[in-house]
């Protein structure tokens, strides 16, 4: 007699319940407030320091961008001399 397989339930993922574009708005907004609150006068120095790219910067600071590397977010936060749970503390509610 043949043994009957059960068959699994899995959970799916689904998408639609997080805003991207006001993720990346507010990421924009708090790179660029965050650069002048540090006391870096410019983007095109402050990426410079963390060896970015001065358009990826002014891209990132402009919300003028679709998708952010971690790696280059993570160098910027580095930049900004504070960790990521500091960085995402504030205007990412």
């Amino acid at each position: 007699m043949a043994k009957s397989k059960k068959k699994i339930q899995r959970k799916k993922a689904t998408l639609g319940h997080f805003n991207h574009d006001a993720f990346l708005t507010k990421l924009s907004k708090r790179i660029k407030s965050l650069r002048k609150q540090k006391g870096f006068s410019s983007y095109e120095l402050f990426s410079y320091d963390i060896e970015i790219s001065r358009s990826g910067m002014a891209k990132y600071e402009s919300g003028n961008f679709v998708d952010i590397r971690l790696r280059t977010l993570l160098k910027i936060i580095d930049g900004f001399d504070m960790s990521a749970k500091e960085f995402f503390a504030e205007g990412f509610d």
